[in-house]
C-alpha cells in the first residue's frame, strides 16, 4: 500500500518539467527491496510464535540489529567485512541517491530469500520428526550461503554500476575518469597515517576502515581496481607543540598516549612510537593529522584531509595527487621576489600564501597539483608551458636588466600575470607597456558612505567567466547566478592598444557613473570623502573603466596568455583570494589543464508547469480523496468479514 501510494506521488511529478523518471523509479525500486526484507523478517519471526505482539517486537529488534551490525566488531580483522557486508545500513540510501549496484540490490534479494528459507526450514521441522541438529544445520547452510554471496558481489570488479541519475552525480566526473584512464594498470598503493594525536583521527581508526574504503575509494576503483592500501598507526607531536603535555600535566608522551588510546576506544599496542614513525617518513611539514600517501610506479604524493564536513579530499584534490604521479613535470607559478613583491609563500593579509600553498585549504593550488615558487631573476629563462612567471606588486623600481629579461621572457612567449597597484604604476608600467598596456595615473574611485572610497566591487565580464570552470563561473553560465564579483581594494584605469600583436579583453570592470571617477589629486581614504575636482586632473570615461585584462596571441605554435590586474589586493586573503575569480587566473595560463575541475551538469527539473486550479484539485484529492477511499475501502473489508 505505501508503495502504490508512492507510485501515485511519481505519476503526479508529471508536472514538472523535465522529471528525472528513472531516478524516481530506482527510488521506488528501493523502497520495494527494503520493504521486500522487512516482509520476509517478520514472516520468519511470526513463524517462531503465536503471539503477534512477539513476533513484532522481534521482527523491530532484528531489523535494528541488521542495521547497527555494520557498527560491531568493525575494529577486528576479518570480522569486520561478515559484519559490514551483512548490514542493511545505507545501502537503501545509495540506491534511493540514483546509483544502482549490483552489490546493494542482491544484498536486499539474497537476505529477503535468506528470510524466506529460514521459514520454510521452521514450517517444515515441525511437520518432521528429524533432531534438531537437521534444522540447524539447513539454518547454517542458508546463512553460509548468503554470506559468501555478499562477500562475492562485493569484491570490486565483480561489482556492477548503473547511475539514474541525468548528470550522473554518483560516479567520477568525466574530468576525473580521464585522469584515472592514464593509470597503465601498475598498482597504485595507498598509505594512511593516522596520528593518536592528530586530527580527524575517528576516521582513521580500525573501526573505519570499511567507510574508508566503501564511501570514499569505491567510487575510484570502479573505474581502476588495482589498488593497495596500508595502514600505518603512531602517536607523534609537531615539534615544538607543547598541547598535549599541557593537557596532562607531568606525564611522559607514551603514558598521554594510553590515556588517548583509551579515549579513542583504540589498542595501543597499533601505534608507533614518533622515533619509530620519523624513522619511516617525515611528516614534519603536513600538521601530523589524518593524512594518505599515495605511490605509482615508485613515484609518492600526499593526499590531505582537511577540517570540513567532507573531511576527505574531493575529486579535485585526487586528480591533482595522480597527475603529480602521473607527469614528470608540475606547472609551477614563479613569483618575482626581491622588490617586496606579495609572496605565495606567506600568509599575511595582502599575501598569496592562502590559495597558494597552504596545505589545509582545500582548494589551495598545492592541493590541486599545482607548485610554487619564488625567483629573484628569469635572465636566460626559457619558456615552458608548465611554468609561469608572476609579477605581483613590487614595491620598488626594477632595474634596466631585470625589465628587459622580462621583455625577453615575454616575446618568447611565456605566460604571465601582473599585478600593478595605484601609485607605483611607474614600477610596472615598463613591462605594461611592452604589451601594449598602461595603468593610467590615479586612483578609480566611487561615492561610498558605508566603506572607503577605492573599495568597491568589481564586475567579472562574460569573457572572464570563460576563462575557467569556476563553480561561481559554472552556476552564472547555467543562469543560477546573475554575475560574478571580485572585491577591489585601490586600483588605476587600465588602458591598451593592439599594437603589440596581443588581442586585448577586459575581464573585471567597473561601471562608470555619475559616482565614479579616476582621482588625480591627493587621495586621502581615512578622511572625508573625495570631491570631484577636474581642475586637479580628476575624469570620467564614457566606457567601464577595466582594472584587469586578458591578453593573447599566437606565437611559436601556441596560445600565448598574460593577465594584468591594476589591483593585487584583489587575489590577497584579505580580499577572500580573489572571491568569484577562485583559481581562474592560474587554470586560464595553465591551458585549462590544472586544477581538474569536476562541475556536474546543474539540475534541469526545477520548474512546475502545472495551473493553479489543477493544483488545488490535486490536492484535494491527495489531501481527502486517498484517505476517504481508503476509509472506504476498510469498511467494506471489514463489514464483508463480519458478515462471514
Amino acid at each position: 500500500m505505501i508503495i502504490l501510494f508512492t507510485g501515485i506521488m511519481v505519476v503526479l511529478t508529471c508536472s514538472i518539467r523535465n522529471v528525472e523518471f528513472l531516478h524516481l523509479a530506482a527510488m521506488l525500486l528501493g523502497f520495494f527491496l527494503l520493504a521486500a526484507m522487512y516482509v520476509s523478517v517478520g514472516m520468519f519471526f511470526s513463524s517462531l510464535t503465536t503471539y503477534p505482539i512477539v513476533a513484532a517486537l522481534c521482527t523491530f529488534v532484528g531489523l535494528m540489529l541488521f542495521a547497527a551490525i555494520g557498527l560491531t566488531f568493525q575494529g577486528t580483522d576479518y570480522v569486520r567485512d561478515i559484519t559490514y557486508y551483512l548490514s542493511s545500513s545505507g545501502r537503501v540510501e545509495v540506491i534511493l541517491g540514483g546509483l544502482l549496484t549490483t552489490r546493494d540490490i542482491l544484498y536486499f534479494l539474497m537476505m529477503t530469500a535468506f528470510f524466506l528459507v529460514c521459514t520454510l526450514i521452521k514450517t517444515k521441522s515441525v511437520t518432521e520428526s528429524k533432531s534438531w541438529r537437521v534444522s540447524w544445520g539447513r539454518y547454517l547452510a542458508a546463512f553460509a550461503i548468503t554470506v559468501s554471496v555478499l562477500v562475492v558481489t562485493s569484491i570490486h570488479g565483480f561489482i556492477g554500476y548503473y547511475d539514474v541519475t541525468r548528470a550522473k552525480i554518483n560516479t567520477l566526473h568525466p574530468n576525473t575518469q580521464a585522469v584515472v584512464a592514464k593509470l597503465d594498470g601498475s598498482p597504485l598503493k595507498v598509505t594512511l597515517y593516522a596520528n593518536l594525536f592528530g586530527y580527524n583521527l575517528q576516521n582513521g581508526l580500525p573501526a573505519a576502515r570499511n567507510k574508508y574504503l566503501w564511501d570514499f575509494w569505491a567510487r575510484y576503483r570502479r573505474f581502476y581496481n588495482n589498488m593497495e592500501f596500508e595502514y600505518v598507526y603512531y602517536y607523534d607531536t609537531i615539534t615544538g607543540d607543547s598541547t598535549v603535555y599541557q593537557t596532562y600535566p607531568g606525564k611522559t608522551l607514551e603514558e598521554i598516549a594510553e590515556k588517548y588510546a583509551e579515549v579513542n576506544k583504540t589498542d595501543i599496542s597499533l601505534y608507533k612510537t614518533p622515533a619509530e614513525i620519523r624513522s619511516m617518513i617525515d611528516l614534519e611539514g603536513e600538521s601530523k593529522g589524518l593524512i594518505l600517501q599515495v605511490e605509482y610506479k615508485g613515484k609518492k604524493t600526499f593526499l590531505r584531509t582537511y577540517q570540513d564536513p567532507l573531511m576527505f579530499p574531493n575529486e579535485r584534490n585526487v586528480a591533482g595527487g595522480l597527475l603529480r604521479l602521473m607527469n614528470d613535470t608540475t606547472p609551477t607559478f614563479k613569483f618575482l621576489t626581491g622588490h617586496l613583491e606579495r609572496s605565495p609563500l606567506k600568509f599575511g593579509e595582502r599575501e598569496y600564501g592562502n590559495h597558494a600553498v597552504n596545505k589545509s585549504v582545500r582548494n589551495a593550488l598545492i592541493n590541486l597539483g599545482v607548485n610554487f615558487d619564488t625567483v629573484s631573476s628569469i635572465a636566460g629563462s626559457r619558456v615552458n608551458p608548465d611554468e609561469v612567471l608572476v609579477i605581483a606588486d613590487p614595491k620598488t623600481v626594477l632595474d634596466k636588466a631585470l625589465i628587459d629579461s622580462v621583455k625577453e621572457y615575454i616575446d618568447k612567449g611565456g605566460n604571465a600575470m601582473f599585478y600593478a597597484e595605484p601609485g607605483k604604476q611607474f614600477v610596472m608600467n615598463p613591462i605594461l607597456n611592452h604589451i601594449g598596456v598602461n595603468a593610467e595615473e590615479g586612483t578609480i574611485v566611487q561615492e561610498n558612505p558605508h566603506d572607503m572610497p577605492h573599495k568597491f566591487i568589481g564586475l567579472i565580464s562574460k569573457k572572464g567567466t570563460e576563462m575557467a570552470d569556476e563553480e561561481p563561473f559554472f552556476f552564472y553560465k547555467c543562469g543560477i547566478l546573475k554575475a560574478c564579483y571580485t572585491a577591489i581594494t585601490g586600483a588605476s584605469l587600465l588602458s591598451y592598444s593592439d599594437t603589440t600583436g596581443f588581442k586585448v579583453e577586459q575581464l573585471t570592470t567597473l561601471a562608470n557613473n555619475a559616482e565614479s571617477w579616476v582621482e588625480r589629486g591627493v587621495l586621502v581614504v581615512d578622511s572625508a570623502a573625495p570631491v570631484f575636482n577636474a581642475a586637479e586632473g580628476d575624469y570620467r570615461t564614457e566606457a567601464p573603466y577595466p582594472v584587469g585584462l586578458q591578453l593573447t596571441r599566437k606565437i611559436n605554435n601556441r596560445e600565448q596568455k598574460i593577465i594584468v590586474s591594476s589591483d593585487a589586493d584583489m587575489m590577497s586573503s584579505g580580499k577572500q583570494n580573489g572571491k568569484d575569480y577562485g583559481n581562474a587566473f592560474y587554470s586560464f595560463t595553465l591551458d585549462n589543464r590544472y586544477p581538474v575541475y569536476t562541475n556536474f551538469a546543474a539540475p534541469t527539473d526545477v520548474w512546475l508547469t502545472i495551473k493553479k486550479t489543477p493544483a488545488k484539485t490535486l490536492k484535494l484529492i491527495i489531501q481527502y480523496g486517498i484517505p476517504a477511499l481508503l476509509l472506504v475501502v476498510g469498511i467494506v473489508i471489514l463489514v464483508r468479514r463480519k458478515r462471514k
